[in-house]
């Protein structure tokens, strides 16, 4: 005896199992013979509209699963307000530029990139991103987006380009471009050397980088504010992980309203007695994490009073202002922050608001430029940082 003669099943016409590897091509075939998208396109004509703007996925290989998720969920969203009474069309494309795409193509051409021209590598760049439009547009079909994938925008696309002078010429008309200077993201690998946004960065937490104590020497008297000051010979401490980025320092900023101390102190290395400020609370950490056990409070100040107080820099010939910004925090360093305006984006504002240079003195391989003095020529990442953490060891006593 059988079981299964003994139960009461329903007959359907149902196959056993789904065979999707069958099936889902014969829905796509239907769906576009029936011009499905179109259809509906149509039935909403003359309603409100719904526009759902798609940051647009590089076309660097196949799909994966954020990609996926990232197109699945965006049709939800089409198809609801679809559903809604809306007129929601959607429109896919891909962003055909950028580090991804060049990246993989130099991967590609090996050796053979140093005898390529930037035309012919944009050729490649090119050919490339159509290979993986066409095969990322079977997939996403595949997975049953909905949209007008015969007519995708990309940024490679002449209409698209058109598109985008267009937009920029009106803004060069109504004054919103000039030409200035600004710190970019920027990939000194040679596989890139290009600027990146900020999408493209990958922080690794894993990486450690070296950080110093600094003394920079004031030219200015600080004995107008800190009573037992002598008239001269104090300094200013600031503490960095990016030793790297000294060369262009042009000023040295403070919070205006924290309370900044003079500290006498013996230096062990110098075994000489110095004298330097830095923000009061965090004092008794930094003296602790530099070994210094015999030490002086001359007093306390707001970071306003210090405002203009001239600085010499340990190592380039260059003076420069103490300033004001409120962005300075107490929570690690000195208090007393380097700021290069041409390194950083606080740093940047800083420099406009007190007219700052703009210096960066590194090329686009991440080589320091004659800018750099005595560190011309040396990897800011590799030689050059233990260079700088070696000079300013010299020159200050205190790294």
């Amino acid at each position: 005896m059988e079981y299964k003669n003994t139960l009461n099943l329903p007959t359907t016409q149902f196959p056993m199992k789904a065979d999707l590897l069958k099936k889902e091509p014969e829905i796509q075939k239907k769906w576009e013979k029936e011009l499905l998208y179109e259809q509906v396109r149509k039935t909403r004509s003359g309603r409100e509209k719904y526009i759902l703007h798609d940051g647009p996925p590089y076309p660097t290989g196949e799909l994966h699963i954020g990609t996926g998720l990232n197109k699945i969920l965006k049709d939800f969203i089409v198809r609801f307000h679809t559903m809604q009474g809306y007129d929601a069309p959607y429109v896919p494309g891909w962003d055909c530029h950028g580090l991804p795409i060049e990246h993989r193509v130099m991967q590609d051409v090996g050796e053979e990139r140093k005898n390529l021209t930037k035309p012919e590598i944009r050729k490649k760049c090119k050919k490339y991103a159509e290979k993986f439009v066409k095969l990322q547009k079977v997939q996403f079909k595949a997975l049953g987006v909905m949209g007008d994938w015969e007519n995708p925008y990309l940024t490679f696309d002449p209409r698209y380009e058109a598109g985008i002078i267009e937009v920029f010429g009106k803004l060069v008309e109504k004054g919103y471009v000039y030409r200035s200077k600004k710190p970019v993201h920027w990939c000194p690998n040679e596989l890139g050397q290009t600027t990146l946004a900020e999408a493209e960065l990958d922080y690794r937490e894993e990486t450690k980088s070296p950080s110093i104590y600094v003394n920079f020497k004031l030219t200015d008297t600080i004995s107008d504010l800190f009573k037992d000051a002598p008239g001269d010979g104090s300094c200013i401490m600031i503490w960095t992980t990016t030793p790297w980025t000294l060369p262009a320092n042009v000023a040295i900023a403070v919070h205006p309203e924290h309370e900044y101390t003079a500290v006498r102190y013996h230096n062990p290395k110098t075994q000489k007695e110095e004298i330097t400020v830095l923000a009061d609370k965090r004092a008794e950490e930094v003296m602790s994490s530099l070994g210094i056990r015999d030490y002086t409070y001359l007093g306390k100040v707001q970071g306003r009073f210090l405002e203009g107080k001239k600085y010499r820099h340990p190592f380039m010939d260059r003076t420069s202002p103490i300033v004001l910004a409120d962005y300075v925090t107490l929570s690690d360093g000195t208090g007393c922050v380097h700021t290069a305006p041409g390194h950083g984006q606080e740093d940047y504002f800083t420099g406009i608001k007190y007219q700052l240079p703009m210096l960066s003195p590194v090329d686009e391989k991440g080589i320091f430029t004659k800018e750099a003095g005595e560190f011309a020529g040396l990897n800011i990442l590799k030689e050059g940082n233990d260079s700088i953490i070696k000079k300013t060891g010299d020159s200050r006593g205190i790294t």
